[in-house]
């Protein structure tokens, strides 16, 4: 059993009613522009940790990473990961709440994921102490009070208790609440365990944080997946034998870092030098590394590979998926993507299509097996993606 063989997002974001059923090794998730297909990212990345706070903001966030101006807050982003109710206007004297569910099948132990959210209103009083000319000694309390917006949020999980060592005979149902303000400190955040499934995103721009990539390389040397990395980044370059953080002994700052990669050819070289192709294959290899057994999600899975290098990225993938247990949602805009990821398939369990078609009411998923998909493109040069 694959850790997730359906998944039914009821609401989540904009869209509704979107089921993606029999997945496989491989899930490509094509559609036209605004079908869903971040979003759909977006809803199994917090699907996998439901109860991790850090990751409903970090994927609330994720899509202003490149942002520094005008970011939205924090509660506003995550309040869009809510279809709303109804807003303050609607009903005169409600607040404002949102709800999303998402329940799932697999061998991870969380069959359903609800979610609830309340703007809710609390008075800051804050006291400024100013000193006044009439004397050194004497202060003069400055009161000041403010309305201040926050939300209540109430998460709520369902699990299978025969997949989950802990539970005995106990209900299989987790709840948590949370009062979150703006700037405000969060106490101790619940422990997740077994409701947990390891998951990384790689967005079209990730690979271009040198944060990202330092932490990613430090990340892989503590906990001994390096190696692996490397090993799986020689399938596209058998050139490169290390990776490491460096500074330049030429370098004028002394606290300018760079990532450097070992090439048999070309020695000791910045990675910066092998360009944007080479730079988020080793993002992906690192982040593919570090979630064995785990998810894979990859939005605009083409981006920044060449046309001519597709096959072979894909086929070190589609490998490297198989040989660390991993299983693989990418979005994909480019028709070439899809043939040359057919063409390094090989059964119908390898590799499953979703093409997502918006409705009024809901989202129509129609799902291509590997052997209908390889019909279809090889025999019958249809178009697939929408």
């Amino acid at each position: 059993m694959r850790k997730l063989e359906s998944i039914h997002f009821h609401q989540f974001r904009g869209i509704r009613d979107l089921r993606l059923e029999n997945l496989g090794q491989v899930n490509l998730l094509v559609g036209i522009n605004n079908s869903g297909k971040t979003s759909v990212l977006e809803g199994l990345s917090i699907y996998c940790h439901p109860l991790d706070l850090r990751e409903w903001f970090r994927t609330a966030r994720q899509r202003e990473q490149e942002s520094r101006l005008n970011q939205t807050s924090v509660l506003d982003s995550v309040r869009w990961l809510f279809p709303k109710l109804h807003s303050r206007g609607d009903r005169v004297g409600e607040p404002e709440v949102g709800t999303l569910m998402i329940t799932g099948d697999g061998s991870f132990p969380v069959k359903k994921l609800q979610a609830r959210y309340e703007v809710i209103e609390g008075l800051r009083i804050s006291e400024r102490r100013r000193r006044a000319n009439i004397g050194r000694s004497k202060k003069i309390e400055d009161e000041t009070s403010e309305i201040q917006k926050g939300i209540d949020l109430h998460l709520e999980i369902y699990a299978d208790p025969s997949q989950l060592s802990f539970l005995n005979n106990d209900p299989p149902t987790f709840t948590q609440d949370f009062q979150l303000w703006e700037d405000a400190f969060i106490g101790k955040l619940p422990r997740s365990g077994q409701l947990n499934l390891e998951t990384s995103i790689v967005t079209p721009s990730s690979h271009r944080s040198e944060t990202e990539q330092f932490r990613l390389l430090s990340k892989a040397s503590f906990h001994d997946f390096k190696t692996s990395a490397i090993s799986l980044l020689r399938q596209v370059d058998p050139g490169i034998t290390d990776i490491e953080i460096l500074l330049s002994p030429d370098s004028i700052s002394s606290s300018r870092f760079s990532a450097y990669i070992q090439h048999e050819r070309f020695g000791l070289a910045p990675l910066s030098t092998f360009g944007d192709g080479i730079r988020r294959l080793l993002h992906i290899a690192l982040k593919l590394a570090s979630v064995q057994g785990g998810i894979l999600l990859i939005d605009e899975l083409e981006a920044t590979i060449h046309t001519e290098a597709l096959q072979n990225s894909f086929k070190w993938l589609v490998r490297s998926c198989k040989e660390l247990d991993v299983q693989l949602f990418a979005t994909t805009h480019s028709l070439e993507a899809v043939d040359a990821l057919l063409e390094v398939t090989e059964s119908e369990s390898d590799l499953v299509l979703h093409r997502l078609e918006p409705k009024e009411t809901h989202t129509r998923v129609v799902r291509h097996d590997w052997s209908r998909l390889k019909l279809l493109r090889e025999e019958l040069g249809q178009e697939v993606r929408w």
